[in-house]
């Protein structure tokens, strides 16, 4: 046995006890798995002491948890999740991530088909891998509303079929857009209430549709940031709150003086979509934007009647191969061409989007890094600093930006890459006129005991 588990954490260096947490954590995640499996012939057996009347009702006693809780371990425990079995006995994934995991597919669509239910369950076990069961809730989400949408607005639909025409629209009697959404189209359902208090203050309150509040929020964002401090210990002193109350006072102020817009970033706000041109044809299809947000291609052909719409060249495997031009800092272009290419924050399991994010020099310019594609990577702010205050490093390769941790956290120090921002795997079989296809039967989960 190794004196590192034996001694007291007192008697342990900074690195010991950095190595004895991930032990400890990685046993514990196996422990877990031990005890799935073991509730599983359990339940296959049905061997319940006299006076319970249900699995569910005997855990709860015995493991002293509540009854929701032993429920949702026995889901696990007998559901087909043979990806999920297999990560956490090796202790690869914690309890918490076999939950939501397990939580999710419970509730797939029966008109997945087996190698759907495999691609949904494997994307989310990879992504647990590297990011926190938030992360990964907030992935199974996006992909939930990727496969709720309906069947025609899913790519690879053989619904219908539209040209790229702005002003075409369904006949009345068409299933695919109702009155109601035509008329939403033409007039979006926007509300603004406000008042004037006795103290003088001018308030209010309201909503907008999506369109709009994706352009209220495209102007808030770089107007809200922080101002820079003047030094270490005097930070911007204004809440999140105040910082966005300034910014609206901003905006209102230069709208009623100047037909000038802020500025994000160096320019006019800008969202990125990338989009398929066969997409962008049909109005039977989605499109993903930037902020994760499902649009239709009509919406999304509608935003781009008012907005600066830039081509990108792309490469067979989607790498940007012509968009921006090298400089000290890097350009409009370059950072769109980020965005394409990095989808956002590239640290793993951070799922921050563009906009959150700060193009960074893998080489360092004052080591003589040029500002070029294939010498910046995105990172938000936290991962920004994280980057140059710790051991993590940066490499690029296939045009995939990959993290090294620092040897304290990996000895092998195996680059990683964020997974967290990949689009939901596209369902093969997506057609209400298809029947069901059973699923998998469950499998043996592997035995703990031999990780």
């Amino acid at each position: 046995m190794s004196t590192t588990t034996t001694l007291p954490a007192w008697q342990l260096s900074d690195r010991d006890l950095t190595s004895r947490l991930l032990t400890t954590q990685r046993q514990q995640n196996v422990a877990y798995a031990a005890q799935l499996e073991t509730i599983r012939e359990l339940e296959a057996r049905g061997a319940l002491p006299e006076g319970y009347t249900s699995t569910s009702a005997y855990l709860a006693t015995i493991l002293h948890v509540t009854l929701r809780e032993a429920r949702a371990r026995i889901a696990q425990a007998t559901g087909t999740l043979p990806l999920t079995w297999k990560a956490l006995s090796a202790g690869e994934i914690t309890a918490q991530h076999a939950a939501v995991i397990a939580e999710f597919l419970a509730d797939a669509p029966r008109w997945l088909t087996p190698e759907d239910y495999t691609v949904a369950e494997d994307t989310l076990v990879t992504l647990a891998a590297q990011a926190n069961p938030s992360v990964v809730r907030r992935a199974a989400t996006r992909l939930k509303i990727y496969w709720d949408n309906d069947p025609a607005d899913v790519p690879g639909s053989p619904d219908l079929d539209h040209g790229l025409d702005p002003d075409s629209v369904p006949d009345a009697g068409s299933d695919s857009d109702s009155g109601s959404r035509r008329e939403e189209a033409a007039r979006p359902w926007r509300e603004f209430r406000w008042q004037w208090t006795q103290a003088g203050r001018f308030r209010f309150s309201g909503n907008v549709d999506h369109e709009t509040g994706t352009l209220i929020e495209q102007l808030l964002v770089p107007l809200a940031a922080p101002d820079p401090a003047t030094t270490p210990d005097t930070p911007d002193p204004r809440t999140p709150s105040e910082r966005h109350g300034d910014a609206l006072a901003a905006i209102v102020d230069l709208a009623a003086r100047t037909p000038d817009l802020p500025a994000k970033a160096g320019e006019r706000a800008v969202a990125t979509v990338t989009v398929d041109l066969e997409t962008l044809r049909s109005t039977a299809k989605t499109v993903v934007a930037e902020d994760e947000s499902v649009l239709s291609a009509a919406g999304l052909r509608r935003i781009l009647c008012d907005a600066k719409v830039y081509p990108a060249v792309l490469g067979t495997e989607g790498q940007v191969l012509d968009l921006g031009r090298s400089a000290r800092t890097a350009t409009n272009a370059q950072r769109r061409a980020l965005a394409i290419r990095d989808r956002g924050c590239t640290f793993p399991g951070c799922d921050r989007s563009p906009k959150w994010t700060t193009p960074h020099h893998i080489v360092h310019w004052a080591h003589g890094g040029p500002t070029d594609l294939n010498n910046l990577a995105s990172c938000c702010e936290r991962h920004h600093r994280l980057l140059h205050h710790s051991g993590w490093k940066i490499v690029l390769r296939d045009q995939a930006v990959h993290w090294i941790p620092p040897s304290i956290l990996d000895p092998e120090q195996k680059p990683l890459r964020n997974t967290a921002h990949n689009p939901p795997p596209a369902p093969l079989g997506h057609s209400p006129r298809q029947a069901a296809r059973p699923r998998p039967a469950p499998a043996p989960p592997p035995s703990a005991a031999a990780s």
